[in-house]
């Protein structure tokens, strides 16, 4: 893909990560915590739904359809994840509250368990994703910190450190983001364990248009494990915009609301 495409469009946010909003201006300073509220902000207000592919990348590896659900809320964004196939894990489904908590539902199960904070690094369908980096938790981090302008797969970039508060559960001492100057837009995050030494990769690699409002959504993004030297890869194959049930983003009825895609204009 161009890079001239990617930089018009890229703004930062799977979960928290799956919505990218119209471009925004640059920051004047390099004021980290500024520009990290500006990455949060920029997302638009749409609810969706994402037909995607979970792609395993390892000897070995599954791979797994799923269905997305996003509320479109800009200040508390609400995510469902259900596994639609293969059929021995069809059914299990996710339930994730930005900044709150994670809900999950296991295949055959009538109920849901909350997850505890520990549980909140253990991986997603045996993927590289922890459940923590579906929610691209590290980008609502209390201390961030800018460390230096730096270019990036042909950005011109800021690079922000980010450090959970310490008594956070999070497998991740720091990561490090590579931020669009100009569109605030993360496009790069390294993310170190707790002795400093780089465990996983986050990368973007395509987008996808939404409307002609410049509302776009994160068409791939890649997570590869430097440690285990895997990779895991999430696609987005179809996407569609309108109202969805408020049922399905509560954690009392999200594993019985079932939902029928919006209907293309």
């Amino acid at each position: 893909m161009h890079t001239r495409i990617i930089r018009n469009i890229l703004a930062a946010s799977v979960s928290a990560g799956l919505l990218l909003g119209a471009a925004a201006m640059a920051a004047d300073t390099p004021d980290a915590v500024a520009i990290m509220k500006r990455v949060l902000a920029n997302r638009p207000a749409i609810s969706l739904w994402l037909e995607a592919e979970l792609n395993i990348q390892r000897r070995g590896g599954d791979s797994y359809d799923l269905h997305i659900f996003l509320n479109g809320d800009p200040k508390r964004l609400r995510t469902v994840y259900r596994v639609t196939d293969p059929e021995e894990a069809a059914g299990m489904t996710v339930l994730m509250i930005e900044g709150g908590d994670t809900w999950v539902c296991e295949k055959g199960k009538t109920e849901p368990r909350k997850l505890a904070p520990a549980e909140r690094a253990a991986p997603f369908l045996g993927s590289d994703f922890g459940y923590e980096d579906l929610e691209l938790a590290f980008l609502r981090w209390p201390n961030h910190k800018f460390i230096r302008e730096s270019r990036r797969l042909g950005f011109d970039c800021w690079v922000i450190e980010s450090t959970p508060a310490p008594d956070a559960p999070s497998q991740y001492r720091r990561v490090l983001m590579w931020v669009d100057k100009q569109y605030m837009a993360v496009v790069i995050a390294e993310a170190y364990d707790a002795k400093n030494k780089l465990l996983k990769n986050f990368e973007v690699k395509s987008v996808r248009k939404l409307d002609d409002k410049g509302h776009y959504i994160v068409g791939q993004i890649a997570l590869e494990n430097v440690q285990k030297k895997s990779r895991t890869v999430l696609r987005i194959r179809e996407d569609h915009t309108g109202p969805l049930d408020p049922a399905l983003f509560a954690p009392e009825t999200f594993i019985k609301t079932s939902a029928t895609p919006p209907k293309k204009p």
